[in-house]
């Protein structure tokens, strides 16, 4: 499972908390991106092949660590809301890899805005 940061979101959860690698696009990459709503950090996850959208509102950096366990359960938990298998899009595993999103933000490097 790779999910593609930009890199807000690599910047919060601290480089050493994720690995990073290097892997061409697929439909079955995730996107996740941090958002400010009234003040609030949200979290945006987004599955490239289907779009299925999960939002996360007045998340802490506490919230989000272990990354790789806890963007599975997030998303398992999404899906099941929903009445889909947790494999429905995939197989969700907790040896998640992150990679920064060169399209959005190179990793180190902070996007506009806050």
């Amino acid at each position: 499972m790779v999910v593609r940061c930009t890199g807000k979101l690599l910047n919060l959860l601290g480089g050493q908390s994720v690995a990073l690698v290097d892997s061409p696009p697929s439909t079955d990459d995730w996107y996740a991106n941090l958002l400010w709503v009234d003040q609030r950090k949200c979290l945006l996850v987004a599955h490239a092949g289907t779009l299925f959208a999960l939002f996360v509102a007045d998340i802490r950096v506490n919230d989000l660590r272990p990354f790789e366990r806890r963007i599975v359960e997030l998303l398992t938990g999404a899906l099941l809301e929903e009445g889909l298998p947790s494999d429905a899009l995939g197989r969700l595993e907790p040896n998640v890899r992150a990679q920064s999103e060169p399209s959005t933000v190179a990793a180190g490097q902070s996007s506009r805005g806050r």
